[in-house]
């Protein structure tokens, strides 16, 4: 699933940075939660294409990019998305 997050990512975003984690060993017990893990992610995405869009709007687009995994396998996923220059100015 890190993999089908990634691509799907990239191809959407351009990204000139993105990291994904699987956050599921955190979750156990947890509602969404299943063996194997796989089910909860946090992704840190830093694109251009984030210029000029909400924070909302930004979340909405990284979901619209993941809405067939965020039906069928994602249980829960921590967005933060920042365009590069917001980056540098932390």
């Amino acid at each position: 699933m890190m993999e089908t997050i990634d691509d799907k990512l990239r191809a959407g975003l351009s990204p000139k940075n993105l990291v994904v984690v699987d956050d599921s060993h955190q979750h156990v017990g947890h509602a969404g939660h299943r063996e194997g893990g796989e089910s909860h992610f946090s992704v840190i995405v830093v694109s251009e294409k984030f210029a000029g869009i909400t924070r909302v709007n930004r979340q909405r687009m990284v979901h619209e990019l993941l809405k067939d995994e965020l039906v069928s396998t994602i249980h829960a996923l921590q967005i933060k998305a920042n365009t590069p220059d917001e980056v540098a100015s932390e």
